[in-house]
C-alpha cells in the first residue's frame, strides 16, 4: 500500500520501538488501517501524533523554583 508503513517499517524508519507503535495503535492513539490481521500506518501519523500530544512550556511558571 503506497503511502503506509506497517509497525516494523515505522519503527525502522521513525527509530521508535516497534512495541510502542503497536501500543499506540492499541490504545487507538495512532492513526492506522487495519486489513484483516494486518496494521498500516500513513507515513505522517508519527508527526501528527507528536504534534496533538506537545506540551509546550508554561512561560509564567518560569520564575518558580
Amino acid at each position: 500500500m503506497e503511502g503506509f508503513l506497517t509497525p516494523r517499517e515505522l519503527s525502522v524508519e521513525s527509530g521508535w520501538p516497534e512495541k510502542r507503535i503497536r501500543d499506540l495503535i492499541a490504545a487507538k492513539e495512532l492513526r492506522h488501517i487495519r486489513v484483516r490481521s494486518r496494521f498500516f500506518i500513513p507515513k505522517d501519523a508519527l508527526d501528527e501524533f507528536i504534534a496533538r500530544n506537545m506540551v509546550e512550556p508554561d512561560l509564567l511558571d518560569r520564575g518558580r523554583g
